[in-house]
C-alpha cells in the first residue's frame, strides 16, 4: 500500500483510499489501519450543463458554456445549471494507513476523500482535488492545498 506513483511529483509514500466496506475490511485484515471518514459533497464543487434537443431527430447536445447557441433546429430542454459531477460507491471512505506511518510524515494521498476545490473555473467549472500532498499529524492528514491560494483561477 505504500508504492510510489508516477503522478506523485515529490515521490512521497502513497496513501491509498478504500471506498467500499469490502475494501476497507480487506485492508484491516491485512494489518493496515483504515481512517474512516464521511464522504460529504461540497456545494463549491460543480460543473455546468445545458441540454439542447434536435426538434426532428430527438438527439441531444450538451453545453457547458452559457454563451453557446445552437441553431433553430434545436430547443433548450434543460436550462443551463450547475450540478455535482462525481459519484462514489459509498457515503464513507477510508485512508488506508500503513502501520509504520510516522507523525509528521509527508505523504501523497492518491484519492482525496475531502471535497476541496482544485480549480476556480468560469461558468460553473469547479472540479474537486483528486490527489494531494499531506502530512500525518498522528490523528488525521493535513492536506497541503488551500483553494483560495493554490487553486488556479481560469478565465474564459
Amino acid at each position: 500500500m505504500s508504492k510510489l506513483s508516477p503522478t506523485n511529483p515529490s515521490q512521497l509514500r502513497v496513501i491509498h483510499t478504500a471506498r467500499t466496506e469490502q475494501a476497507i475490511n480487506q485492508a484491516a485484515q491485512e494489518g493496515l489501519r483504515p481512517l474512516v471518514k464521511a464522504v460529504i459533497p461540497s456545494n463549491q464543487i460543480h460543473f455546468r450543463v445545458g441540454v439542447y434537443q434536435h426538434k426532428k431527430t430527438g438527439e441531444i447536445e450538451l453545453s457547458g458554456d452559457v454563451r453557446m447557441k445552437f441553431g433553430k433546429d434545436y430547443e433548450c430542454v434543460v436550462e443551463s445549471r450547475t450540478y455535482y459531477p462525481y459519484h462514489f460507491p459509498s457515503p464513507y471512505a477510508a485512508y488506508i494507513l500503513p502501520p509504520d506511518l510516522a507523525e509528521g510524515e509527508r505523504v501523497w494521498l492518491d484519492d482525496v476523500i475531502e471535497d476541496i476545490v482544485a480549480v476556480w473555473g468560469p461558468q460553473g467549472y469547479q472540479p474537486r482535488l483528486e490527489h494531494a500532498e499531506a502530512t500525518w499529524n498522528g490523528k488525521d492528514f493535513v492536506i497541503h492545498f488551500i483553494p483560495s491560494k493554490d487553486a488556479p483561477f481560469l478565465i474564459g
